[in-house]
């Protein structure tokens, strides 16, 4: 093993850091694009300044997921990578899912200490990984879609039925790797106990959105139950492993 490598080193965040100004960029220069474009179709400064505020307050639920998710893989990959992932294309869920594949396929545990050949190895699984979104939903997406606008235009009941089995699929996709050690004790209970944990807050929330109407929730849902879910397993880690 190579032990002058680290997953924290000042070369990673400075590549990853670059990436991250030019995505950046690019956000300034579609604003400063779409700005003038709706100024020329006759919206006013105050309508555009009020449109800017409000989207800037409803980024912030997305930006504290995100920051969760950078935190939560951060231990095991260290802040560059999770960092650039999670600010340019990617996902929580995809992103450790793809590492623990590639890591179990090397015969490692995230929880361990990487070469550079093995970190190296997950960082390409990562990006090749999800890039292949990149290239089917532009190719595929729209004919999918239109497949299933059409079931549902035939029986709306079965169309309902269909894009929800379609859902819950993914989910349980998820949800499974959350629950495939739970037989093994320790680290797989915990999980399974911190799923749950989460799915009762979710619900929770649900309720008090509902009972209260607390309409804020819809946006701030996620990463309440993020947060609270891991600070659950902080002391559910200290009883069972």
């Amino acid at each position: 093993m190579d032990k002058t490598f680290s997953i924290n080193h000042p070369l990673l965040f400075i590549l990853a850091g670059i990436a991250v100004l030019a995505v950046a960029l690019q956000s300034v220069v579609f604003l400063r694009k779409a700005w003038k474009r709706a100024k020329e179709l006759g919206f006013s400064e105050e309508k555009l300044r009020k449109l800017a505020v409000s989207s800037a307050v409803f980024s912030i639920a997305p930006a504290i997921a995100v920051g969760i998710g950078v935190i939560t893989l951060s231990g095991a990959l260290g802040l560059p990578l999770p960092w650039l992932r999670l600010s340019v294309v990617g996902a929580i869920m995809y992103e450790l899912s793809a590492a623990e594949t590639a890591a179990s396929s090397m015969g490692v545990s995230l929880s361990g200490t990487l070469s550079a050949t093995q970190f190296s190895t997950i960082a390409w699984t990562m990006t090749v990984g999800i890039t292949t979104g990149l290239i089917l939903i532009p190719l595929f997406c729209e004919k999918t879609t239109n497949g299933v606008s059409q079931i549902g235009m035939k029986d709306k009941k079965w169309g309902e039925h269909f894009t929800n089995a379609l859902f819950f699929a993914l989910i349980a996709t998820f949800v499974g790797n959350g629950l495939a050690d739970v037989t093994k004790g320790g680290a797989g209970v915990v999980s399974a106990l911190v799923l749950l944990v989460s799915a009762l807050l979710m619900v929770l929330c649900g309720l008090l959105r509902k009972k209260l109407g607390w309409k804020w929730l819809n946006d701030y849902a996620i990463p309440i139950c993020m947060v609270l879910s891991m600070l659950a397993a902080i002391p559910l880690s200290s009883w069972i492993v």
